[in-house]
């Protein structure tokens, strides 16, 4: 196993980046002034006092990285358009959201690539909830399955949470919070076809609370989660999982950022449980990199993920697996990252390496041990 040089050198220049807050600060201000004009360049129209529209904005997100995979098994590499989404955003009737986005071609052919969301959310007025129905984006158990990857602080998500978690859904999902107390719970279709579903594929359910609970932290709060899948044959939505459940926390102080998950799973017919322990804290280098509002984040995540039964895990689809395609039951995995927020989360600048272990019991050449280097590029409008 070996860690090439130069995939080293890319990851450190990519985190220094270019001093551009230097030249385009406001006087007296943190926020530099070109990124705030560009950032409302977007919004179209907004009129809070009109009684129909209150607002219209275009909003999407690019995310690019290089990837380097060095293992025993093998090594690869590939700069990768991960994500690529355009749409709109607007207010309507003082209560109403509707939102639609899409996936965008990065390789030629058609420029539609599918349909990421498209939803309408009823907000009312001192009411402490919403309903949104539509096809949406899976946000709803768990620490990490539970954040945008617009604002997730490593580059890719845990084994475990790629393997069991849905992406994209179409149902209705209820959101609330009363004092310290807040609540989701959903129903969906099984299937998520091009765009929408007939529900003639089963269905699944999602419900959770919270409560603020700091611990020893300046804020945090304790989630519960529970994913149910009434699993049918021609549904493609949801992954092939009778229940999960999540309990997490997360919370804050000072320059610290700490979430702890543990993740319970239920293969569907097969038997067994998965078990995944998820540790992620969070340190703040300095708020200033270049004597401007520039955060520099060091981020350190543990995964430990174990199968009850041969074969129960599968490395990483999009990394791992480029260079084998092995199964196996016992996984660990230990990332180290930095994050230069150059506009927040709205504009970073991602690198990190993670090295994994996997085990397999059955002996049938699921084993795999190596690194994978990523440097990336995030950004949000």
């Amino acid at each position: 196993m070996r860690v090439k040089a130069r995939h080293v050198g890319f990851l450190f220049a990519l985190t220094a980046g270019l001093n551009i807050n230097g030249w385009c600060q406001q006087d007296g201000g943190q926020a530099p002034a070109i990124y705030d004009r560009l950032w409302a360049a977007p919004l179209l129209y907004d009129n809070p006092a009109n009684t129909v529209i209150q607002s219209f904005a275009l909003i999407g997100r690019y995310h690019g990285q290089y990837w380097s995979v060095a293992a025993d098994q093998g090594d690869a590499d590939d700069w990768e358009n991960r994500r690529t989404i355009a749409g709109f955003s607007s207010g309507w009737f003082q209560h109403f959201t509707v939102q639609a986005q899409m996936y965008m071609q990065n390789d030629g052919g058609s420029f539609y690539d599918g349909l990421y969301e498209a939803f309408i959310k009823w907000s009312p007025a001192d009411a402490g909830f919403s309903l949104s129905v539509g096809r949406l984006d899976y946000l709803y158990t768990g620490f990490e399955r539970s954040e945008s990857s617009k604002k997730i602080n490593v580059i890719e998500r845990g084994l475990l949470v790629n393997q069991v978690m849905p992406a994209e859904v179409v149902g209705a999902l209820l959101e609330g919070e009363k004092g310290s107390f807040s609540y989701h719970a959903g129903v969906f279709s099984g299937g998520i076809k091009e765009e929408f579903d007939d529900f003639n594929s089963g269905s699944a359910a999602v419900i959770g609370a919270a409560y603020d609970l700091p611990l020893f932290f300046a804020k945090g709060s304790l989630h519960l989660d529970w994913l149910h899948n009434a699993e049918d044959p021609d549904g493609n939505a949801f992954k092939p999982y009778d229940n999960v459940v999540s309990l997490w926390h997360r919370g804050e102080r000072d320059r610290l950022d700490m979430g702890v998950d543990l993740t319970v799973a239920q293969p569907s017919g097969t038997g067994g449980r998965l078990f995944a322990l998820t540790v992620e804290p969070g340190w703040i280098l300095t708020r200033a990199l270049f004597d401007n509002d520039d955060p520099l984040q060091l981020i350190l995540r543990y995964q430990y993920a174990t199968s009850s039964r041969d074969n129960g895990l599968l490395l990483q689809k999009r990394y791992e697996q480029a260079v084998t395609q092995g199964h196996g039951d016992h996984y660990q995995a230990l990332y180290t990252g930095l994050n230069y927020f150059l506009y927040g989360h709205r504009l970073k600048l991602m690198a990190g390496g993670e090295f994994a272990r996997m085990q397999d019991q059955a002996d049938d050449g699921g084993k795999y041990s190596g690194w994978t280097w990523f440097g990336a590029l995030r950004l949000y409008f």
